[in-house]
C-alpha cells in the first residue's frame, strides 16, 4: 500500500503570487538560490522557470528558435495566470550550458556573456510586459559559499 504525505496548511503570501525567477538548473547551485531567494529576498513563495542556462532560453531566437518561443510562452502563461509584478533572472559562473553548448567559447569571457543576456531579457520583458519589474543578480560559487551580486 503506498505511503500519502500531507503538507500542513500554507499561508501563500499575496506578494509573492506575483513573483516568477529565472535561473539555470544546475544542480551545484541550487541550495544557494534557494537560500539566497528566502533569506535575502525574502521569498519563501513564487513560479520558477528553471532551465539550463537560466534566462539564456529566452535570447536563443536564431541559435534554437523552439526553445526560445517555449519559454516565451511558459513566460506568458505564468505572467498571466499569477498576474506577475516582479521577475528574478539570476545567472551563474562557470554556466555549463554556455560553455559547453558553444554559446561561449571564452570562460573569461563568461559573466560579462550571461549578464548582457540578461539585461537583454530585461529589456525584452519590459517591452512585452511592462508592467513586470525585473532584477538581475550574478552568483560565484567558492567552494561551499556562493556571493550574489545584483548586476
Amino acid at each position: 500500500m503506498p505511503e500519502i504525505y500531507r503538507t500542513p496548511p500554507i499561508e501563500v503570501e499575496p506578494e509573492a503570487r506575483g513573483t516568477i525567477v529565472v535561473h539555470c538548473v544546475d544542480p551545484r547551485y541550487q541550495p544557494h538560490f534557494q537560500h539566497f531567494m528566502h533569506e535575502h529576498l525574502g521569498l519563501e513563495h513564487y513560479a520558477l522557470l528553471a532551465v539550463p542556462g537560466g534566462a539564456h532560453s529566452l535570447t536563443l531566437a536564431e541559435y534554437l528558435p523552439k526553445f526560445h518561443w517555449a519559454t516565451w510562452r511558459w513566460m506568458k502563461f505564468t505572467a498571466d495566470l499569477m498576474n506577475c509584478q516582479r521577475l528574478i533572472l539570476i545567472g551563474h559562473e562557470d554556466c555549463r550550458w554556455y560553455l559547453v553548448g558553444g554559446f561561449e567559447r571564452d570562460a573569461a569571457q563568461l559573466r560579462a556573456r550571461v549578464i548582457r543576456d540578461m539585461h537583454g531579457v530585461r529589456a525584452a520583458v519590459i517591452e512585452r510586459f511592462p508592467q513586470i519589474r525585473v532584477e538581475t543578480y550574478f552568483a560565484d560559487l567558492k567552494g561551499t559559499q556562493a556571493t550574489f551580486e545584483a548586476v
